[in-house]
């Protein structure tokens, strides 16, 4: 900046001419640098940022854009303002930082909303497929309905790992699992203690058990409203229950009456057996919908 109370020679004011042309060209460059590595045409950065084609094409020739519109700019190239102006390449914005303010800056109604459209955008970026950025945006994928009969799915499958989403609207999930450092294989080594599992969960006294539990509040209850509620003998219902407890799905507390000591029971909050469930339910979907579907796995499953 040139000090109007001080004497600035000829060359100073050269020299700060020359640093803000030269400044001014960085930002062009790295405007059309960032723009390419993203995908965007001129006419799509200028959408997002909200101004002409004509208006990018200029800031990419020599032009400067308006100072308030750098933030936005930097936003959607997903660089700093540092960065757009040269300075440093290290100060790439935090996204994870980003997403976290942006998270906690929302109401409890709409932060499970908002963190599924996020879940969204990393699909799309792991497709690395920029014509779908436009065409799939979070706004059609809330249009979604099972209006016609079918169930939408997007399924990414990788050698570095897997994604399954269900984005229809009366059920939404998003599962994405890095490929295991040892393979999936060598995760899933104990094939009995699998099928144990799928044995138990093939009782429908069990599931009976568990949509009763899981669809009151989660205090003590015992065997004998259990058993009024899903219809199964008590004598039959206790060692159920037991076997729910070596499963680590229930807790078992002895209660003290005055005909003497019973077992009273609460089912663990725990996130696994509703996916699980959830899982089991699209396994027998026949309208499926591939709304985004991507297999570029070269090596076995397991």
């Amino acid at each position: 900046m040139i000090d109007l109370h001080k004497k600035t020679s000829y060359n100073e004011i050269i020299d700060l001419i020359s640093g803000a042309i030269i400044l001014k060209n960085i930002l062009s460059v790295k405007i059309k640098e960032y723009r390419i590595k993203k995908g965007f045409t001129q006419e799509e950065l200028g959408k997002l940022v909200g101004v002409t084609t004509q208006a990018v094409s200029k800031w990419e020739r020599g032009g400067t854009p308006d100072t308030e519109l750098l933030p936005n700019i930097a936003d959607i190239l997903g660089v700093s303002i540092d960065v757009l102006f040269g300075r440093s390449e290290n100060n790439r914005i935090n996204i994870e930082e980003m997403i976290i303010k942006e998270l906690n800056t929302l109401s409890d109604e709409e932060r499970f909303t908002k963190a599924f459209s996020l879940c969204w955008a990393v699909e799309m970026g792991l497709t690395k497929m920029n014509s779908l950025k436009n065409k799939f945006t979070s706004d059609i994928i809330d249009t979604l309905n099972n209006e016609y009969g079918y169930e939408y799915y997007s399924k990414l499958l990788f050698d570095e790992g897997l994604v399954d989403a269900r984005l229809s609207r009366n059920c939404r999930y998003f599962f994405l699992m890095p490929e295991p450092e040892n393979g999936l294989k060598n995760y899933l080594n104990n094939i009995q203690e699998l099928s144990e599992t799928f044995a138990l969960l093939s009782d429908m006294n069990i599931l009976k058990i568990l949509f009763f539990m899981y669809g009151r509040k989660n205090t003590a209850i015992t065997v004998d409203l259990i058993s009024k509620n899903t219809e199964i003998e008590e004598k039959k219902l206790n060692s159920l229950m037991k076997k729910l407890c070596q499963y680590n799905l229930a807790d078992c507390t002895k209660v003290e009456t005055e005909k003497g000591e019973i077992d009273s029971y609460t089912f663990r909050q725990e996130c696994a057996m509703i996916p699980m469930l959830c899982f089991a339910k699209e396994l027998r979907v026949k309208n499926i919908y591939d709304f985004v579907i991507a297999f570029n796995r070269n090596k076995p499953l397991l």
